[in-house]
């Protein structure tokens, strides 16, 4: 067994080297630039690192105990390789495409199995180097430690990446017993963008909860408040903390039997695990490949009946269609909620919080203290709760619609073959691809633009004002973004994050501020002129819908045109 998992490991490691190595220039140029960027993050890592051994100082107002920071670094690494080693696990097990042939050759599963797991080690391992080895390093430097701290640490280090393949791998052959391992990949991919949106949110978190008073900042920490937190922590009952107290203790020339124990828990949870699941779960691994190639095979639900998509026009065809793909989908998914929350949750706070102590936008609005000479009086007049809350549901449903709109047309796929070759106008796609996004547009504006109201009171008589330009400006920014999805379409797409070609981010970007920055500037202008003048406050808010509206439909017709003339350059 040992042989022929370690040629299949040498083998592996070539295949890895020459895919490395045969790339084009411009990728190898990528490349180079990533490595640079990782210098950076492991800069970064070491600098925490070091400034932590600070905090081992008697004149710091707050300590905290040697082993302490070792043990962080040691939770962390091990967290994160839990996260990869799952994806790890499914692809190098499941969804390579040499298992066929592997599975009936003269090689034991075992084999097969492990050389799949570790031939995966050498990134959870460039992962460590870039995040935990130089923190853990400098920590040392900055403590004096000796050669048994560096030697150790490493060695704990390197033994990592073990626990997160055996457990993404036990997880991985009990979930493909009950799912289709294809769903499984998009579940997992789905998942982890969820968490990097949930790891974008906590960074906000302290915003909400810092106090803006330097002073009373100050003076809870001298209270002790931070200390007891500390003391809280180190006092849990968990392996890696243990393992860092036993490395600094056994650095120092002792160990208690804490650290003792806690080095050999850290052990038995890395190296242990990993030879239970290699000893253990061969059989286990084998039945779940057998039944990744049995399904599939099941068809439900096709029933010939027209039901309501048959008696329904074309735009509610495609929009439910697409809906239920993206539902379906939990990748296509995460484009939809993900950059909108993000988005909502820092945009908002910019509104109510402010940033750095300073007064919040909500707050100066409010309060009516903004004053500046000359004609700038108008945009200032414009700067109203009500104008804010009816930007804020405009961003709000541009945020969340927008990736979903450029991807409206990339949606078909391999399904646009027979949708070109329907009798069907591009225009008319091009219109049910729009209703589709103007539909949850227009909900989640409305929605967000009243609920606002049960918190931040504004005028309702210029309620109507907003909805007829919020509106309108939705609608040009929603054409906008289908229109760059037909020009720039990737109808070959596998990853829901490529649906369009490159470049044509930058153009929907540079294209929505060529639409926006005009519109908007009547928008608001328009209420400060009223604002100024409340005399003639129908007169103008009549005369910035029509400018708008008109903007607005010299950008519609502008958008068709151009869907319907990159309809015909899209390939079949």
């Amino acid at each position: 067994m040992a042989a022929d998992t370690w040629l299949l490991m040498q083998l592996y490691w070539k295949l890895d080297q020459r895919e490395v190595t045969g790339q084009s220039k411009l990728r190898i140029l990528a490349y180079a630039l990533g490595v640079v960027g990782m210098l950076f993050i492991a800069a970064f890592s070491a600098a925490v690192g070091y400034f932590a051994s600070y905090l081992l100082r008697p004149e710091m107002p707050v300590r905290v105990p040697p082993g302490l920071v070792p043990g962080l670094i040691l939770t962390f690494v091990l967290l994160g390789v839990l996260v990869t080693g799952l994806n790890q696990a499914v692809k190098s097990l499941f969804l390579s495409g040499d298992l066929d042939r592997l599975m009936v050759a003269p090689v034991h599963t075992r084999s097969v199995m492990v050389a799949k797991l570790l031939s995966r080690l050498p990134s959870s391992l460039l992962l460590l180097l870039l995040v935990g080895a130089p923190a853990l390093v400098a920590y040392g430097i900055g403590m004096g430690a000796g050669p048994v701290y560096y030697l150790l640490g490493a060695v704990l280090l390197l033994l990592a990446p073990l626990f997160g393949l055996a457990v993404g791998a036990v997880i991985a052959m009990l979930l493909v017993r009950w799912l289709p391992v294809n769903r499984v990949s998009e579940l997992l991919a789905a998942t982890y963008a969820f968490l990097g949106i949930a790891v974008a949110l906590l960074f906000q978190l302290p915003r909400l909860f810092v106090n803006e008073d330097p002073e009373a900042m100050v003076e809870s920490v001298a209270g002790g408040a931070l200390g007891t937190w500390i003391e809280t922590v180190d006092r849990l009952p968990i392996p890696t903390l243990w393992a860092g107290r036993g490395l600094v203790a056994l650095d120092a020339g002792g160990i208690d039997a804490t650290g003792l124990l806690g080095l050999l828990a850290y052990v038995l949870t890395t190296l242990g695990l990993f030879s239970l699941v290699i000893l253990t779960a061969d059989r286990l691994y084998l039945s779940g490949w057998l039944k990744t190639q049995s399904a599939g095979g099941k068809r439900r639900g096709l029933e010939s009946g027209g039901g309501l998509l048959g008696r329904g026009s074309l735009a509610s065809a495609i929009a439910w269609k697409d809906w239920l793909l993206r539902l379906r989908d939990p990748r296509q998914l995460v484009n939809v909620l993900g950059s909108g929350v993000i988005a909502v949750v820092v945009g908002g706070l910019a509104i109510f919080r402010g940033s750095g102590g300073d007064t919040s936008l909500m707050a100066l609005s409010s309060s009516g203290t903004i004053d500046v000479p000359g004609g700038w009086r108008v945009l200032t007049a414009a700067l109203s709760p009500g104008v804010l809350m009816a930007a804020w549901a405009l961003f709000v449903g541009f945020s969340f619609l927008s990736n979903s709109a450029s991807y409206a047309l990339a949606q078909e796929g391999a399904g646009f073959a027979m949708l070109k070759a329907a009798p069907i106008r591009p225009r008319a796609v091009w219109w049910a691809k729009l209703m589709s996004m103007m539909v949850p547009y227009v909900m989640l504006f409305v929605l967000t633009l009243a609920g606002s109201w049960l918190f931040v009171r504004y005028s309702l008589a210029w309620l109507p004002y907003a909805l007829a330009t919020g509106l309108l400006m939705g609608y040009g920014l929603m054409a906008l973004y289908v229109s760059v999805g037909f020009r720039y379409a990737n109808l070959a797409w596998t990853d829901p994050r490529r649906m369009i070609s490159s470049g044509g981010s930058w153009v929907s970007f540079l294209l929505s501020i060529l639409y926006g920055l005009p519109a908007g500037i009547v928008t608001i202008l328009s209420f400060g002129l009223a604002a100024v003048w409340p005399q003639w406050s129908l007169l103008f808010a009549a005369m910035g819908v029509v400018l708008v509206a008109a903007y607005t439909w010299l950008w519609h017709v502008l958008m068709a045109r151009w869907a319907e003339r990159a309809w015909d350059m899209l390939p079949v």
